[in-house]
């Protein structure tokens, strides 16, 4: 590992300490001693003096994954996180199930999207019918994905979904393929240039337009935008949890010494 790369790794499971499962310097030993093949970190530069840090690490039939974009100051202008896992971890794993109701709605609900929408033929949540999962491929709950506004319309966000899904297949072989949910309610910065000392409120008003700005940026992305139920648009309903951008794709990975081999 090299000193910029361990630099950013460093400052980034510094800044998400209490969320990480091991301390840093833990965190950071395991690494050193991977192999590039078999990597849970990895740190790109990109042109504007920018620097894309990606790590993950395993939780109950699942991993967790995180990308954290820094600007030249090393402050954090964009980042992600997501949880990935088998489609069959995420159609017949009861841990999985009850871990993601517990840790929030909106991952509740991601759950419940990609499942009824990928998957109908199986009745929801699948992990309590006691049967196996013969369905295959790869699994992408996003918990967050968000760039600083000022840092919008440079092509980071898209950049930001092919690295989370390029890491998330770094082990997958053959034709392969990865189911993605996206809750469109607006993210809400916690570190960075817009991160705010104060309490979060929802607004009609105010996240309604985010909501279906997120809506098409995804569409061009490729993702199916849905919603789980209409409701009025009034200001004291609550419009939350309700959007969401779903996407199938099928990739054919080969590995760099099978390439070689059939290239000989």
């Amino acid at each position: 590992m090299l000193y910029r790369e361990e630099k950013y790794l460093s400052a980034a499971l510094k800044l998400l300490e209490k969320w990480i499962p091991s301390p840093p310097a833990v965190m950071m030993e395991k690494w050193k001693g991977q192999s590039e093949d078999e990597a849970d970190w990895n740190v790109e530069e990109a042109a504007g003096g920018l620097v894309f840090c990606i790590f993950g690490w395993p939780e109950t039939d699942s991993e967790r994954c995180v990308l954290l974009v820094y600007d030249e100051q090393m402050r954090v202008i964009a980042d992600a996180s997501a949880v990935h896992c088998s489609v069959s971890a995420l159609l017949g794993s009861s841990k999985l199930y009850d871990e993601l109701s517990e840790e929030s709605d909106w991952m509740y609900l991601e759950h419940y999207t990609l499942c009824g929408y990928m998957f109908p033929q199986y009745e929801y949540p699948f992990c309590l019918q006691g049967k196996a999962v013969k369905e295959k491929g790869e699994a992408l709950l996003f918990s967050s994905l968000y760039v600083t506004g000022s840092y919008r319309r440079r092509g980071i966000f898209t950049v930001m979904i092919q690295m989370m899904r390029d890491f998330a297949l770094r082990r997958s072989s053959g034709n392969t393929e990865l189911y993605s949910v996206i809750s469109l309610d607006p993210d809400i910065a916690v570190y960075g240039p817009d991160a705010k000392d104060e309490p979060y409120y929802y607004s009609f008003e105010k996240d309604e337009p985010v909501r279906q700005l997120n809506a098409m940026i995804l569409e061009k992305a490729g993702f199916d935008v849905l919603r789980l139920e209409e409701t009025e648009e009034d200001p004291e309903a609550d419009g939350t949890k309700l959007w969401f951008a779903v996407k199938k794709e099928n990739d054919l990975i080969v590995d760099v010494q099978e390439k070689q081999i059939q290239k000989n």
